[in-house]
């Protein structure tokens, strides 16, 4: 049997092309099972800007930049003087509201029976109940009022509401504060997280509380044990300083992953806005299966 030269071509073409199919079809069929997901985040930087509720003079600061600070540590203090006269006086009006509302009230009572046989005329009886509702009103409004000093005197005195470290001393002592100026910025601890990004294509493969690791280029071998916090119901675009036209068309999610507090001290090796490596492992067919 004999071939032209245009049949030979044409049988080689068929040859190669099968050759190619059957390479294709080995390595997609025989292609490795990914076990584990890859990404690359930051921590997440985490600040707070510390002031008091109300106004006075800064008296006393008891940190410096860098101090570590544990949560409820007393920070900085105002003046008590003004607050603690102002109480001193509210106290007084209370007592004072209370012995005129007791009085007022026993007139009330032991003349009741004489409004009711009509033995006292009525705008008599409308008197005594008015002045009765003026005087409870009033011991109310210094009840409210010698509450509300405490509350000032209270907030006067600074504390952290977390652990952290303070990052920078804003204001020194002897600056009369209006309430609401920021005293002291700080950098809070826990919990901690990293932030990262996951393509549309992998977001079906992870679950929240998912167990995932986290290092950094320092330290690599070094992995910390997180979980998956937080997973973006929305898409945005690559977060990019430069993006080319092709990544500005990438569609991702934001995730949230935090680090599990039974580290150690994690602020020896993860600083806030370090980037991070992030390994997710991934459950394979086997192990739904099982489970």
């Amino acid at each position: 049997m004999t071939f032209s030269k245009a049949g030979m071509g044409v049988l080689i073409a068929v040859i190669i092309m099968t050759a190619i199919l059957a390479i294709a079809a080995y390595f997609f069929l025989n292609k490795p099972v990914q076990t584990e997901l890859k990404l690359y985040g930051n921590i997440e930087i985490r600040q707070v800007d510390l002031s008091f509720r109300v106004s006075g003079r800064l008296k006393h600061i008891y940190f410096e930049e860098g101090d570590y600070v544990k949560k409820g540590q007393t920070l900085a203090e105002l003046d008590f003087d003004t607050f603690e006269t102002n109480l001193k006086e509210l106290r007084a009006r209370e007592a004072d509201t209370k012995a005129a509302k007791i009085n007022t009230n026993s007139i009330y009572r032991r003349n009741l029976a004489l409004c009711r046989d009509f033995t006292l005329s009525k705008q008599e009886c409308e008197n005594l109940l008015t002045n009765k509702t003026r005087a409870d009103a009033e011991y109310e409004l210094a009840r409210a009022q010698l509450e509300n000093a405490r509350i000032s005197l209270n907030d006067a005195t600074l504390k952290a509401p977390n652990d952290g470290i303070i990052l920078t001393r804003i204001m020194e002592p002897g600056t009369i504060l209006s309430a609401g100026v920021p005293v002291c910025s700080m950098s809070l601890f826990k919990p901690l997280w990293a932030r990262a990004y996951i393509s549309e294509e992998d977001l079906g493969r992870i679950k929240l509380g998912q167990s995932a690791y986290v290092s950094n280029d320092s330290m690599p071998d070094k992995e910390f044990k997180a979980h998956i916090g937080f997973i973006s119901p929305v898409a945005e675009f690559t977060p990019k300083t430069v993006e080319t036209v092709s990544l500005r068309t990438d569609l991702v999610y934001r995730l949230r992953v935090i680090i599990d507090e039974d580290n150690g001290d994690l602020n020896l090796y993860l600083r806030q806005g370090m980037p991070v490596n992030i390994r997710i492992p991934l459950e394979t067919a086997e192990d739904r299966q099982d489970g």
